[in-house]
């Protein structure tokens, strides 16, 4: 699914492209365009779709929003100003107890597989944020460019993975693989035009315009509408921690990049 995904997104990014883009662009970027390709798509594109086997997809949808949190903060320590505010803190602090709260690590097993699939999750957030800072330092050249670039090298990453991934499967699980229906083929084509093509050029824009902190804000969404979807097609439990872990998430996101807006206006 990996593989294929950023193989649809590759396509629909290219076509917005000037020809002979890609030798420029890697040229003076290599190791922040590596960067973006691993820990902006095939690290955390892996990491969620194994975990979300074993993980439901509101969780999973909830602690991806916990990536403007670990934006700001890597934000923070890679840019001059070393500045960090009591509101930022607070709102920090209530990101990371809603975070706790929402998994619950006091009512599981922390052997557990649905718990460590979480912290996968959540690393795959950190990856995220990191990503985006790593964008912001991408300099002489456009969103689309670096999301088209960035998209085919995560692809070619992404290859080895698949082969090894499809060689490991059973032939039973093969079978399944290679007569997939019409409709998870039509898809996994919409994800990967949509959820990956479009939207990655949108947040590459977004981050040229304003900053890598402004775009992950968008990710305050995601358990928004991971967890409505979820509850409405999937017939998901929201259980009262979850409820009160995602309201602290998003408070908290809200809080620490509400205070970096007004220092820097």
């Amino acid at each position: 699914m990996t593989f294929y995904r950023l193989f649809v997104a590759s396509l629909f990014l290219i076509c917005f492209c000037k020809k002979g883009f890609l030798k420029g662009i890697f040229a003076n970027n290599k190791k922040l365009l590596f960067g973006v390709a691993i820990f902006g798509n095939v690290l955390p594109f892996n990491l969620i779709s194994l975990s979300e086997i074993y993980v439901e997809s509101i969780v999973a949808a909830s602690l991806i929003g916990t990536m403007p949190l670990f934006t700001y903060i890597i934000a923070y320590f890679v840019s001059k100003n070393k500045s960090l505010d009591f509101v930022s803190i607070i709102g920090l602090l209530f990101g990371f107890i809603g975070m706790l709260i929402f998994i619950n690590p006091f009512g599981i097993s922390l052997e557990s597989v649905a718990f460590n699939f979480s912290l996968l999750i959540i690393l795959s957030a950190f990856f995220y944020g990191l990503s985006a800072n790593f964008v912001k330092k991408i300099q002489d050249n456009s969103p689309i460019e670096i999301a088209a670039f960035t998209t085919i090298l995560a692809m070619l990453l992404a290859f080895p993975i698949f082969i090894l991934n499809f060689i490991s499967l059973n032939n039973f699980e093969k079978q399944l693989l290679l007569n997939i229906s019409f409709e998870s083929f039509l898809s996994a084509t919409v994800l990967g035009i949509v959820c990956t093509g479009f939207a990655i050029l949108i947040f590459f824009n977004l981050i040229k315009i304003k900053s890598a902190v402004f775009a992950s804000q968008s990710n305050f969404l995601i358990p928004c509408f991971g967890s409505l979807w979820g509850y409405i097609f999937l017939d998901e439990n929201l259980t009262e921690n979850m409820i009160y872990g995602l309201l602290l998430i998003v408070i908290g996101g809200w809080v620490t990049n509400r205070s970096m807006f007004v220092k820097s206006n």
